[in-house]
C-alpha cells in the first residue's frame, strides 16, 4: 500500500471519528433540549391544570352560594308562613281559653 493510500485511510478514519464525536455531541443536545422543552410542557400543563381547577372550584363556590341564597330565601318564606299560620291559631287560642276562664 502506498504512503498515499495510507494516508487517505487514516484521514478517512479521523473524519469518521471527527462526525462520529460531532453527532454524539448533537445527539447530547437534541436530548438535553428534549428533555427542557418536555419539562417546560410539564410545568405549562400543570399550571393550565391548576388555573383550571381554580375557576372550576370558584364556578362551584359561586354555585353553591346562589343555591344556598336560594334556598335560605325558601325556608325564609316558608318560616313567615308558618308564623303567620301561629299567629292566626294563637288569636282563636287566646279566645278558646278566655272563653273556657270566663264559663268557668
Amino acid at each position: 500500500m502506498s504512503m498515499d493510500a495510507i494516508k487517505q485511510v487514516a484521514d478517512s478514519e479521523q473524519q469518521a471519528k471527527e462526525r462520529l464525536a460531532q453527532a454524539q455531541t448533537e445527539a447530547k443536545a437534541l436530548v438535553e433540549q428534549a428533555r427542557r422543552d418536555g419539562e417546560t410542557a410539564l410545568e405549562q400543563a400543570k399550571k393550565a391544570a391548576q388555573d383550571q381547577a381554580r375557576a372550576l372550584l370558584a364556578q362551584a363556590e359561586t354555585l353553591g352560594g346562589e343555591k344556598t341564597r336560594q334556598i335560605l330565601a325558601e325556608y325564609e318564606t316558608d318560616c313567615q308562613a308558618l308564623k303567620e299560620r301561629s299567629r292566626a291559631r294563637l288569636d282563636k287560642a287566646a279566645e278558646v281559653i278566655v272563653g273556657k276562664v270566663v264559663r268557668g
